[in-house]
């Protein structure tokens, strides 16, 4: 065999080779995008899933009433509501207050509120207590929750899901509520030796009326305090109802 054949021969081979080594690269290529993709597939549809089950509690919660979350109101050993005669509207103060009830219903409080929006709060998360009292001079409601509660994740959840109830509402006052902790830190235990309060701070206008404030004169105002064993939608609808968003010494900004 010539040697030109042989050379020709050798870069055939060369040639064939090299064909095979990019077919082979084509094909572990293909198969890296294959599985790439197959995964890509597989995290989509858990997302999309994940989503669509998201919804479907949102639609489900949505369609629950808030009395149906928590205790029932005859079970949770609530309290009847305490009435204290008011003061503190319109004092703005920079130091940290010691507050006559615990958690409060009323009092001096910081120049600024708690954001707007947000419903529940952790205990590392939540903000000074002056501010949610600013929350309750302006109609909040608060429900507070002990150490005992914060320990408990059934009753975490439960919170929680009423907090999200409150969320689908969006901006209506009507559901102007804080979920927060109150802990030994913020003072003496809620009171009765209970775990969960509802405060409000009235001015006895449970339907606004302008007449009220064209004064420009603070009207009398009310703390308004309600203490259970357990956290019940129902009991809280009640106290709402009877104590709204805009019953209370600055309720006329919501109008």
């Amino acid at each position: 065999m010539s040697k030109s054949s042989t050379n020709r021969d050798r870069r055939e081979t060369v040639e064939q080779m090299r064909k095979q080594a990019q077919a082979a690269e084509r094909r572990r290529t293909l198969s890296v995008v294959a599985v790439c993709v197959v995964i890509a597939l597989i995290i989509v549809g858990l997302a999309g899933y994940k989503l669509y089950q998201d919804n479907q509690a949102k639609d489900r919660l949505a369609a629950q009433g808030l009395e149906d979350i928590g205790a029932s109101a005859q079970s949770a050993g609530c309290t009847a509501v305490l009435e204290e005669d008011a003061s503190g509207a319109g004092e703005h103060v920079s130091e940290p207050v010691d507050y006559e009830t615990t958690p409060p219903a009323f009092g001096p409080h910081y120049d600024i509120t708690a954001d707007s929006g947000v419903h529940f709060y952790d205990v590392e998360e939540r903000p000074e207590v002056e501010r949610l009292v600013h929350n309750l001079e302006h109609g909040w409601t608060i429900v507070w929750y002990d150490e005992t509660v914060a320990d408990d994740t059934d009753q975490m959840a439960i919170l929680k899901a009423a907090a999200d109830k409150f969320d689908l509402e969006g901006t209506d006052p009507a559901f102007n509520v804080v979920i927060a902790p109150w802990t030994s830190d913020d003072g003496e235990p809620i009171a009765d030796d209970k775990h969960i309060a509802f405060t409000h701070w009235s001015v006895h206008q449970p339907v606004y009326d302008p007449a009220v404030f064209a004064s420009g004169e603070q009207p009398a105002s009310f703390g308004q305090s309600q203490y259970c064993d357990s956290f019940s939608g129902g009991a809280l609808d009640e106290f709402m109802q009877k104590y709204p968003y805009d019953d209370s010494p600055e309720g006329f900004l919501w109008h």
